[in-house]
């Protein structure tokens, strides 16, 4: 999958796409496309190793969106950079459905995960959105509940994620931060290949996304399906945070074991895929 670039309601995307098997398969077409969005120090690209070719396999649509100034994503933030994310993810719904008449599932991970609760905050958008996957994603408390628990149950890695934010390529030169982040980052020692996948996008994030908490308030508008889902050795995310996003939109936490924050890329991803896949296939 290589990356496209389009541009559409005053923005530029730059997203993977994978398209259906609606044309060798044409019993399928009921399938939802599905829309992944990307965390911290990450792109698209991330999706594009495991979940993108099983849901390929399955006849779906998906697109990887990577979110400005990530990847090789040109376009600058303004003053606000999580409403630049909100927002464009929002029109890029709304291109996707565009472009394939369906209703969209949103899949959020870490980051991107609070970004697609936000989203489906829009009410203009409601008729296009068919369902909502949050995959160790930062709860809708928003940032502060996440950094409150980092900091008490795991301080050197917060300190350690913090300079991996700031110059992640300086920092990944020390050796014992590496250890720190890989350690954090995957429930067994990963291979060259998983290693190659999460980190081969890295820039800097800007740390204003983070300073302020941006909480979800209301779950209530939200009229779409939602699954939450989990990593059981998560250091970044942990249970009880998953646990606390099921709470919030009245559903069962959904685990998976042996896996870490990295989900797109651990091992086991292809059990995450089946289940994303098999999930929207009964929306």
């Amino acid at each position: 999958m290589k990356s496209q670039n389009v541009n559409y309601s005053n923005r530029s995307f730059e997203y993977y796409f994978s398209e259906s098997l609606q044309q060798t398969r044409p019993q399928i077409t009921s399938l939802p496309p599905i829309v992944f969005i990307h965390g911290i120090l990450s792109s698209g690209r991330l999706f594009t190793h495991q979940l993108m070719p099983f849901i390929f396999s399955q006849g779906y649509s998906s697109y990887a969106l990577t979110l400005r100034g990530h990847g090789t994503h040109q376009a600058k933030l303004s003053s606000s950079p999580f409403d630049d994310h909100v927002n464009d993810v929002a029109a890029f719904v709304n291109y996707v459905y565009q472009q394939e008449n369906k209703p969209v599932v949103v899949v959020g991970y870490s980051l991107g995960g609070l970004i697609a609760q936000h989203v489906y905050q829009h009410e203009e958008l409601k008729p296009k959105l068919a369902g909502m996957a949050l995959m160790a994603s930062v709860p809708p408390q928003g940032f502060n509940q996440l950094n409150q628990a980092m900091w008490l149950e795991n301080p050197v890695l917060a300190m350690v994620l913090g300079q991996v934010m700031a110059m992640p390529n300086m920092a990944l030169l020390n050796p014992y931060y590496r250890s720190v982040l890989v350690d954090a980052l995957f429930a067994k020692t990963p291979n060259q290949q998983q290693l190659d996948a999460l980190l081969c996008a890295l820039k800097a994030e800007d740390l204003r996304l983070f300073v302020e908490p941006h909480p979800v308030e209301d779950s209530a508008h939200l009229s779409v399906p939602v699954t939450v889902i989990g990593a059981k050795e998560d250091k970044l995310v942990p249970a009880s945070l998953v646990e606390a996003s099921a709470d919030f939109y009245g559903v069962e936490p959904v685990f998976f074991s042996p896996m870490g924050h990295a989900m797109p890329v651990e091992k086991e991803a292809g059990q995450l895929a089946a289940y994303l896949a098999k999930w929207c296939s009964e929306l």
